[in-house]
């Protein structure tokens, strides 16, 4: 199947940004001269630029042009995502800066999310998250202390939380409930972060389980919103007709369910 016009002109276009001859936060030229330069119609390379923007190369401002932009991690809606493999897979060499780790008393609301009681000892971890050495993931959780004993003395500089709540607690996580919202970082969180005031980001709100059910950690991961975006797929099932699912009028009836992520 012979490949799209806009799509080999994407193509050329992200061999000049791998090269280096378009560089991060270039303004490109204009549309007129791009398309004298691809030798297309202005709807092919708007069709080009619209792909490039989708994977993240590429951002266009009304009124002040289309800029390259740094690759952006990806992170798979579905499944319990590993921070390290999203940035080593877009080749970024990840490291922890620990900001603290203290034991503290678990209030109404945090006690009812770790189903313990008001007044208990929590663990609570915070962890910034570096990608080449720029901050990328400000990272808390907060733990039942009386489930990991001596959980506070660990060096999360070195070792992943979940590797070790299985290794040292023999913990597994079985299931995470999770939740997705933009979020306008506060004055604090953008000086860890490195960013403007005022920037967006987008927080996952994640609740840990282990295999009888029993909650482990609550966790809050704040991801810099011009570096990274969750994906997923969406894949097509057909169901025959007269399975007790309901009518077709075509006789089949196509239906989406959520699948696998896509991973770029």
């Amino acid at each position: 199947m012979t490949e799209p016009l806009y799509s080999l002109v994407a193509g050329r276009a992200e061999g000049l940004i791998a090269s280096g001859e378009w560089k991060e936060g270039d303004r490109l030229p204009a549309e007129r001269q791009l398309c004298r330069e691809f030798d297309v119609s202005r709807s092919t390379l708007r069709q080009a630029l619209g792909e490039l923007e989708e994977r993240g190369l590429i951002s266009r401002h009304q009124g002040r042009g289309t800029f390259v932009t740094r690759p952006r991690v990806q992170l798979p809606i579905v499944g319990v995502f590993s921070i390290r493999d999203a940035m080593e897979a877009h080749g970024l060499a990840m490291t922890t800066r620990v900001l603290g780790v203290e034991t503290i008393e678990a209030g109404r609301q945090l006690a009812a999310d770790l189903g313990c009681l008001p007044g208990d000892e929590v663990v609570f971890i915070e962890r910034l998250r570096l990608g080449d050495g720029e901050p990328m993931v400000l990272d808390t959780a907060h733990l039942p202390a009386a489930l990991f004993p001596g959980l506070a003395e660990v060096d999360f500089e070195r070792r992943s939380l979940y590797e070790v709540l299985e290794t040292d607690y023999g913990r597994t996580v079985a299931e995470a409930r999770e939740t997705l919202e933009p979020v306008i970082l506060t004055p604090h969180e953008c000086d860890l972060l490195g960013v403007p005031p005022h920037t967006t980001a987008l927080l996952t709100r994640r609740i840990t389980t282990d295999a009888d059910g029993e909650v482990m950690a609550l966790g809050h991961v704040l991801l810099r919103g011009d570096r990274s975006r969750y994906i997923y797929k969406r894949t097509v099932e057909t169901v025959e007709p007269g399975n007790g699912r309901g009518e077709a009028t075509d006789g089949t009836m196509r239906r989406l369910r959520q699948g696998s992520p896509r991973r770029t």
